[in-house]
Formats: C-alpha cells, sequence, structure tokens
C-alpha cells in the first residue's frame, strides 16, 4: 500500500514537471512569436504612382498617404518587367526575367521543370516557421501550393462585368476594355479579399506561429469598375488635362514602335481621344485607386486594432505602372517611366521616423530586404540587393548598379538618379534626361553630345538574354509574336 502511494506520489510530481515543461515551452513559443516580425504584403495591380504621396496633388489616396508618413518610401523605384506575370515571377524568385526566360504571363515559376525547386520568398518563410496564408492575386495566376499553406483565390477576380458593356467603341474589344461606375463594395472582389485577409489578420493571434499574409488586390487593372461614390469624389471637369503627345512617338525607332505594339493599340487609343473620352476614363482609373485605397486602410486599421502593427513588417507596392494616355498610350507593357515606375513603400517594426528614399532600386530588392528584417539568411541564387541600409538612413551602396527592366529577350532599360537609357533587341537606343524632361518626350540617344552617358551605360546592359521559357505565352509585343 505504501509502495502504491510512493508510485502515486511520483506519477503526480512527474505529470506537474510535464504540465510545467508544456507550459513553458508554449511560453517560449509565445515568445519567440512576439519577437519574430510579422509580415503583411499587400500588392495593387497595373497602379502607377499618380498618388498623393508621390506628389500628384489631384490624386485621393488618404489611408496610403497617411501609411508614407510611418514608413519608408522608395521614390524611385522600378519593376523588372513591364507586365503582370513576369514582374510578379521577378518578385518572388529574386531572378531577372532575361537570367530566368520568363518573360510572359504565363508560365508561372513553378510549372518550369527547372524552377521546380527553386525557394520563392514566401516559402522561404513557412520554411522558417511562418504561417503563410494568401488572398488575392500575389502570382498572376494560382498561387503556388507549396509556398502558401492556404489560398484562398481571387474572389470572383476581375468580374462580374455589366451585362452591356458602359463604353462600348463599336469594334471588337475584350471584355476588359471597359470603365464606369458598377458595383456596391461589398460585391467587389478587392473589397472580399480585404475583409479575407482582415479574418487572417485576426486569427493570427491565436496562433505560436508568426504570419506571412499576403493580400493582393486587383484593382486599378481594367476592367476599370469601380462604385459609384470614388467616381462621385473625382468630378472629370477636375482630372487634369491630357497633352496630346503623339509628336513623341517621331523620335522612336520602327522596332521601339513594334515592341510596344504602338499601331495596334492606335485604333482603341484614337477612339477614346476622338470621342472625348480621355478624362472619363483617368477619372475611372482614379475611383478606381481610391478603392483600393480604402481597401488598404482597412487592412491597416485591423492591424493597428488587433495590436499586431508594433511587430509587422509592412509592404506596400504595385506590379507595375501604366502609361494612362502618356506617350498617346493606355496600357503596360513599356519601357519607359510611366509603366516602369511603381509604388513602394515599407515599414519595419522599430521605425520611429518617416523616410524618403531617392537612391533607384528594383522590386526584386525587395526578397533580401525581408530577409534581412526577419533575420532570415538568404538563398544563394538572389540577384536583388537588400534595402536595409537605404531604410537606415545610409547612402547606397557602391554596390548598387542603375536599375534594369526588360520586356523580352534583348530589350532593356536601366534607370539611374537622372537618366533613363533603353536599348532593344535590334539596336535601337533611347535616353532620356529626368532632370528636365520627366516625361520622356525627347529622345537624346542620336545626339552626339551624350555619347558619354551612353558609354556609362553601355557596359551595364546584359549581353545575352535566355530564349522564353517552356510553355511561355502571353507577352503581348508585336516584336514577339504568340509569346
Amino acid at each position: 500500500m505504501n509502495h502504491l502511494k510512493r508510485l502515486l506520489c511520483h506519477w503526480n510530481r512527474t505529470f506537474k514537471r510535464v504540465v510545467l515543461a508544456l507550459g513553458l515551452l508554449r511560453f517560449m513559443a509565445v515568445v519567440a512569436s512576439a519577437s519574430t516580425p510579422n509580415i503583411l504584403f499587400i500588392m495593387a495591380d497595373d497602379l502607377n504612382t499618380d498618388l498623393g504621396f508621390m506628389g500628384d496633388a489631384t490624386a485621393i489616396t488618404p489611408n496610403l498617404d497617411q501609411f508614407a508618413k510611418e514608413a519608408t518610401v522608395f521614390n524611385k523605384a522600378y519593376c523588372q518587367a513591364p507586365i503582370c506575370g513576369p514582374s510578379r515571377n521577378s518578385l518572388l524568385t529574386g531572378l531577372y526575367p532575361h537570367n530566368s526566360g520568363l518573360y510572359s504571363l504565363d508560365p508561372r515559376y513553378d510549372e518550369v521543370p527547372e524552377y521546380a525547386d527553386l525557394v520563392s520568398l514566401p516559402l522561404l518563410f513557412r520554411n522558417n516557421g511562418y504561417s503563410t496564408k494568401n488572398a488575392g492575386k500575389i502570382y498572376h495566376t494560382w498561387a503556388d501550393p507549396k509556398a502558401f499553406e492556404n489560398n484562398y483565390g481571387w474572389f470572383g477576380g476581375f468580374g462580374p462585368f455589366p451585362e452591356k458593356k458602359i463604353h462600348d467603341p463599336g469594334f471588337g474589344t475584350h471584355q476588359f476594355f471597359d470603365w464606369g461606375p458598377f458595383l456596391e463594395a461589398p460585391e467587389t472582389a478587392d473589397y472580399k479579399i480585404a475583409q479575407k485577409a482582415i479574418e487572417l489578420i485576426r486569427a493570427s493571434k491565436d496562433s505560436d506561429k508568426p504570419f506571412f499574409i499576403a493580400a493582393g488586390f486587383l484593382s486599378p487593372h481594367a476592367p476599370l469598375y469601380a462604385p459609384q461614390r470614388w467616381f462621385d469624389i473625382h468630378p472629370v471637369d477636375s482630372i487634369p488635362p491630357l497633352e496630346d503627345q503623339s509628336e513623341d512617338m517621331k523620335d522612336i525607332s520602327p522596332y521601339a514602335l513594334k515592341h510596344v505594339n504602338y499601331d495596334g493599340q492606335q485604333k482603341y487609343s484614337n477612339w477614346i481621344h476622338e470621342s472625348n473620352l480621355t478624362s472619363s476614363y483617368r477619372q475611372a482609373y482614379r475611383a478606381c485607386v481610391s478603392h483600393t485605397d480604402y481597401c488598404v486602410g482597412l487592412l491597416l486599421d485591423a492591424l493597428k486594432e488587433e495590436g499586431l502593427e508594433e511587430n509587422t513588417i509592412i509592404v506596400f507596392l504595385s506590379d507595375h505602372g501604366m502609361q494612362l494616355g502618356r506617350k498617346n498610350l493606355w496600357k503596360k507593357r513599356t519601357l519607359w517611366e510611366a509603366t516602369a515606375q511603381v509604388p513602394m513603400i515599407i515599414k519595419a517594426p522599430g521605425d520611429v521616423r518617416p523616410l524618403r528614399v531617392d537612391v533607384p532600386v528594383g522590386m526584386i530588392d525587395i526578397y533580401p530586404t525581408l530577409c534581412d528584417l526577419a533575420g532570415i539568411a538568404k538563398p544563394e541564387h538572389l540577384e536583388g540587393l537588400s534595402l536595409t541600409g537605404l531604410m537606415e538612413g545610409g547612402k547606397a551602396s557602391k554596390q548598387r548598379k542603375p536599375v534594369l527592366t526588360s520586356h523580352g529577350p534583348g530589350n532593356f532599360a536601366l534607370r539611374d538618379a537622372r537618366w533613363r537609357f533603353i536599348r532593344y533587341a535590334d539596336g535601337s537606343e533611347e535616353l532620356y534626361d529626368h532632370n528636365v524632361d520627366p516625361d520622356e518626350h525627347t529622345n537624346l540617344a542620336k545626339n552626339p553630345e551624350y555619347a558619354p552617358v551612353i558609354a556609362t551605360f553601355s557596359p551595364l546592359i546584359p549581353k545575352t538574354s535566355r530564349p522564353f521559357a517552356p510553355g511561355s505565352k502571353g507577352l503581348a509585343s508585336g516584336a514577339f509574336p504568340g509569346k
């Protein structure tokens, strides 16, 4: 009997020690989670820099403007490809398109056998103990299932569509080529994406893991539909007039015009101009931007309400910009400033003052930056440079070169603090001085006076480009039909 009592007491003490140990382990896990930063990764689609915090006085983007006051704004940030698929592939893999062969809308990087085992940005964080979840458009197509433990899709994507186009040119156009007031906020994909992301943020408080939550908004990608309230705050007569920039194209090479499919876009562009709809179209773009700003604000408010803001790295950016009437073009897929430049804001835990960085940087730098901010070792394959030194107020590293953007094999643009230099696959060139010509009206490449400038850029143009990756489609450039 005494032996049984002693045995029961031993079991009781052992059980208490186990419970205490488990409690300590859970406490340690919570502490570790608290010291390990969360990541809220927010992307917009086709968003250029016509934004309040980027200097546009007529833009209405109060949430992004406020966020910019609390974070690091990169005034000269550029995409590595001027269309969705390759830009997002480059961002997520850390590889330049000319080195990966991923130039087109498809394929997604993990659909290419060579990159099936590549550790992408979200996969790296999942491999390092993060809970990774995705709502909306982060990849051009469905999210890589290895990278995200939960993917909640696009919530209807670019639809629904009205029964009849609001603006129909009367000749065959894609259903995306339309704009106008349509749907109420709860019916839009972006509002649904915001609500799902908020749900994920709130649920994260019950997790022992830090989170990597990606929220990808679809606006202001065409069709430019938004609730009426956002059109009302942008009256058509308040839209800055758009000058005719068709004269710009006289100093552009025939190959460059073919590269951007200039002639192919002019029927629709001419219809917009001849119908006096330029301000209407740009009103719709701004309405969509304001709606996206509203949805971003919902996320940032939820993060604050849950007390998670102080331990969360927040990234906001777009995949590329838009011409939006500049150079008489309305879409993307060019190597000019309007398409290549993107808004980029990063806020890290401990940031105590806003900062503006004028050093040109690339989206390819996001991957190594998040590694450094989270204290995770960087994969060896990364081709970008961390931005943490710039975020701390330091000067640019001597290693930081002009930012490289490409669109199809052999077509490259380089951007430094002053110049944009473009060389196309046929050897034709463009040079723009942003100190005096920020809208890139005058191509200086054939002016002998600027030969020394071109001579500094020429060695930085990649000597080779990989061929298109297997399964490539959707480049939509006249220079590369079918790709």
